[in-house]
């Protein structure tokens, strides 16, 4: 019973042994003040006095079980508020760290144990910076400690920062911490959740570092286009030159000077494109293994005998998919490289293997897709690649070697060749010791058609009638002296619009060669398209010194238009032309398959022989 309702009884209880003594008293002796009054009085003050006593004795067992119940319940709830928060730094995914001012470690969770390395036995009582900073960095982090907890006191919210820790075994964590103090009394402490953003922060570089690189491909994309269209004018013309001026030694030294340089240019804009991943690239099934022999033995034999070339290859390894030539220079290049940072000789190891990666695994490599990749490796232990410009490397023209000695293409060429097959790459390297590049190519799931052999050294023309579709004027103009220098009847135009008038006007011709990348409405691949739908057996040449989304975007019609890349000479112009117009088709305009010849091998084997056998008799 609650107190109020007590004392409401105790005082009608009162009234009642009040009254009645006082009846019985005038029962007795009748009205007027007697003994007997008085009697009654004192007995209904004892009762009173009792009363108030057992009033008060209930009152105060009453308020024992309220405190003795609060009490509990306080209790309980600290108990219940204290396993929460446990629950909650033991299920939390950041690391938790409680310290006091001095910076004493009071509690370690187990995902700090994971972050750290230390356990909470361990780490209790101990020094969190002895445990968690460089030795070098300790004085200084004290330091930003001491002024940190006045600056967290005035934050109720706390406060979030960055800052990097060591690992056990000496990695470093580069981690973000939320901070907030608890005064309790005199005593200040310190509680912090910490997590490891490493991975994530190597994420955002790597981003960062995909739109850099893609933004500088797009603008080197655009420059070797152009310089392609010029380079096909000035390889073909200078070819027509130097057979005007064969007879004049001074003038043909000169054609073969200018040729030369041409190549030169032409090569550059192709690594280039090659950095820029628009690069028309011929991917097919390749043994990485007899490739690495090959290069092996020509590294064997060109380079320093200080140089050891060891080959880790693994025989079960699976046929990647990928351009063998751009493979060929990519491997040579990376091999060069290590060369040169090995002056004074080392070891060149060369690896394969199978990798099947995660999603997480090829997104850490910047592979295309999760999945089946060959692994390539070339190690070296020269002098390794510094900290500061490892993050440059892949830049066009960027080069630590002096002026003259390289252009700066090389390793932006490897990167953009991996990329556009679909691959992936990473580097680690450390001052001193050496330097590790890792391709990753896509497994071959398809075998490719073994191409027709040709004779490079016949021009075989023809006299089919060639639409010529290109809108540079001097390429057109180029492009048109050639095929008629070929045999060719030609007519030209210059964009999609003029060549549909001209198919419309129902001229006749049986072959299409078209540029690519053209100004107006309607691109190069879509004109192929929209001609070939009304014309099913028409035979389509591609050409494009700017060729990627040809590749990436063609429609089924014209899927087996083969692509002559700019700038080119007139063989190859001319071989193209009859492997087009050639190849025998149906009705629908799909290719008719014919036996694969061995002729043409046999007859390269002749030669060579034949080539050798001379010169064996020369010698003699």
């Amino acid at each position: 019973m609650r107190p109020r309702g007590i004392l409401t009884l105790a005082m009608a209880a009162q009234v009642v042994v009040t009254a009645a003594a006082l009846f019985a008293s005038y029962a007795v002796s009748g009205p007027g003040f007697s003994i007997a009054q008085v009697a009654a009085l004192i007995a209904s003050a004892a009762v009173a006095v009792v009363l108030v006593r057992l009033c008060t004795r209930a009152i105060e067992t009453s308020e024992d079980r309220r405190a003795a119940t609060q009490s509990a319940e306080l209790a309980q709830a600290r108990s219940d508020s204290a396993q929460m928060m446990q629950a909650v730094i033991k299920t939390a995914l950041d690391a938790f760290i409680q310290i006091d001012d001095s910076g004493a470690v009071l509690e370690w969770s187990f995902q700090a144990e994971a972050l750290t390395g230390w356990t909470r036995q361990e780490a209790l009582g101990s020094d969190v910076v002895d445990l968690l900073v460089a030795e070098p960095l300790r004085d200084g982090f004290r330091q930003r400690m001491a002024r940190l907890v006045p600056e967290l006191s005035g934050a109720p919210a706390g406060i979030r920062f960055e800052l990097t820790l060591v690992h056990r075994n000496g990695d470093r964590i580069l981690a973000e911490a939320s901070s907030t103090v608890l005064r309790l009394g005199g005593r200040v402490i310190v509680n912090t959740f910490v997590r490891d953003i490493t991975r994530k922060r190597a994420a955002e570089e790597q981003l960062v570092q995909s739109q850099k690189m893609e933004a500088v491909g797009q603008l080197t994309g655009g420059i070797a286009h152009e310089f392609n269209n010029m380079l096909t004018v000035i390889t073909g013309t200078i070819e027509i030159l130097a057979d005007a001026v064969r007879d004049n030694p001074p003038l043909a030294t000169i054609t073969k000077l200018i040729s030369e340089a041409a190549d030169r240019g032409a090569a550059l804009t192709s690594s280039l494109l090659s950095f820029a991943r628009k690069q028309a690239l011929q991917p097919a099934e390749i043994d990485v293994n007899q490739l690495l022999e090959e290069l092996a033995k020509l590294l064997l034999a060109t380079f320093d005998k200080k140089i050891e070339i060891v080959t880790r290859l693994d025989r079960n390894v699976w046929l990647a998919y990928a351009d063998r030539g751009q493979l060929s220079s990519a491997l040579l290049n990376l091999a060069i490289n290590a060369r040169d940072a090995m002056l004074d000789g080392g070891r060149l190891t060369l690896t394969t293997r199978n990798v099947v990666f995660g999603v997480r695994e090829a997104v850490a490599v910047g592979a295309g897709y999760a999945g089946d990749y060959v692994e390539i490796e070339i190690a070296d232990d020269g002098s390794g690649i510094p900290q500061a410009i490892l993050e440059r490397i892949f830049d066009p023209f960027f080069s630590t070697k002096e002026v003259g000695k390289g252009t700066g293409l090389g390793l932006s060429m490897v990167f953009g060749f991996v990329k556009q097959s679909g691959g992936g790459i990473k580097v680690a390297s450390e001052e001193g010791r050496g330097t590790i590049f890792t391709l990753y190519l896509p497994k071959a799931e398809v075998s490719a058609l073994r191409p027709t052999g040709y004779d490079d050294r016949k021009i075989v023309g023809g006299k089919e009638t060639v639409l010529c579709v290109e809108d540079d004027r001097d390429v057109r103009h180029y492009v048109t002296v050639q095929l008629e220098g070929l045999g060719y009847k030609v007519i030209p135009a210059a964009n999609a619009t003029e060549a549909l008038a001209i198919a419309a006007e129902g001229t006749p011709f049986d072959l299409l060669f078209t540029d690519i990348v053209m100004a107006g409405g309607m691109n190069g691949r879509e004109l192929a398209e929209q001609m070939v739908a009304a014309r099913p057996s028409l035979r389509v040449l591609f050409t494009s010194g700017y060729a990627y989304d040809s590749l990436h975007t063609q429609g089924r019609a014209t899927m087996s238009a083969p692509l002559l890349r700019k700038p080119y000479r007139k063989a190859e112009l001319a071989r193209m032309l009859r492997r087009c117009l050639d190849t025998a088709v149906d009705s629908a305009g799909d290719a008719i398959p014919t036996p694969y010849s061995v002729q043409a091998d046999v007859e390269a084997f002749l030669r060579r022989q034949a080539a050798e056998d001379d010169a064996t008799r020369s010698r003699k």
